[in-house]
């Protein structure tokens, strides 16, 4: 990248960073009145939102108008007063501003299963709580099964129950749960380490996804799948500065009545086997133009 692209990348982190810091003040005002008022926590999840859509639409502004960074918006009407369960390929950390923009803008605000020590974070503390982001009591552990590759390991059931435990606050304040279903960002490196059976993406670990599954019962409005693929080379610096190209972004519709009826780990099976020849497509387009 050129010298005023990198000034351009810090200019919009710093802008998103400040823009991050500016809610502080109304969030924790809420939280406190939260504390202080048992039972308000359904009522004060409607101004929280408001805060949470009006920070992503700033963020939107700089990046779009400031950076060039640029995505394709699909068609998607989410039901904001309910609990819905996203799931995405991850490929850098450029994705949550998208996912963010597509989903939450107009729908229910986006939130992530986090673990409990991030609580003692500065700000980052505060934004998880304000917002009653689902948190985990301690990071999650696996077990190994017979014929199971390093990376698809079983969540222990402990781990299960915490997720399931963790998502139960989504009944007082409705969000669309975001799961990075392949548990960490994709790499090459990271496919043939892990012997994924699909060239542009990592095998699933299905134990959260149906934990939260579960968890949120008849009260999820829909199970949607996005698949995000970058033109240039995803990293998050060059999203910034704009230079990573029109991220392309496509969002098919379930209801959680069927992804439960498949069973949830056939049903990401199937769900990865078609996002990785979306992304071949996609890959083969760009190389060809």
């Amino acid at each position: 990248m050129t010298l005023r692209r990198h000034l351009i990348a810090a200019i919009v982190l710093a802008a998103i960073t400040c823009n991050l810091l500016l809610w502080c003040v109304p969030l924790l005002v809420l939280l406190l009145v939260r504390l202080a008022v048992p039972g308000s926590r359904r009522q004060l999840a409607r101004l929280t939102a408001r805060i949470y859509r009006a920070a992503v639409a700033i963020d939107d502004c700089w990046l779009r108008n400031i950076s060039g960074a640029d995505w394709r918006r699909p068609e998607l009407e989410l039901d904001p007063e309910r609990p819905c369960i996203i799931i995405a390929n991850h490929r850098s950390w450029a994705d949550t501003f998208v996912l963010q923009s597509v989903v939450s803008r107009h729908g229910p605000i986006l939130k992530f299963l986090c673990k409990r020590e991030l609580a003692w974070i500065p700000v980052l503390g505060l934004i998880f709580i304000a917002f009653d982001f689902p948190m985990l009591r301690r990071r999650s552990g696996t077990v190994a099964e017979p014929g199971r590759t390093r990376g698809q390991e079983r969540p222990r059931r402990d781990d299960i129950d915490r997720v399931r435990e963790a998502c139960a606050v989504l009944r007082e304040a409705p969000a669309a749960m975001l799961a990075f279903v392949e548990g960490t960002r994709y790499t090459e490196a990271k496919r043939d380490r892990l012997a994924s059976p699909h060239r542009h993406l990592l095998p699933i670990r299905a134990g959260g996804f149906g934990a939260m599954l579960d968890s949120l019962g008849a009260s999820a409005a829909a199970v949607v799948d996005v698949t995000l693929f970058y033109p240039n080379a995803p990293s998050f610096w060059r999203f910034l500065a704009g230079a990573a190209g029109t991220v392309d972004v496509h969002a098919d519709r379930f209801t959680a009545r069927e992804v439960r009826d498949a069973g949830s780990r056939p049903w990401l099976e199937t769900r990865w086997r078609a996002k990785d020849a979306a992304l071949a497509r996609a890959a083969a387009g760009e190389a060809n133009t």
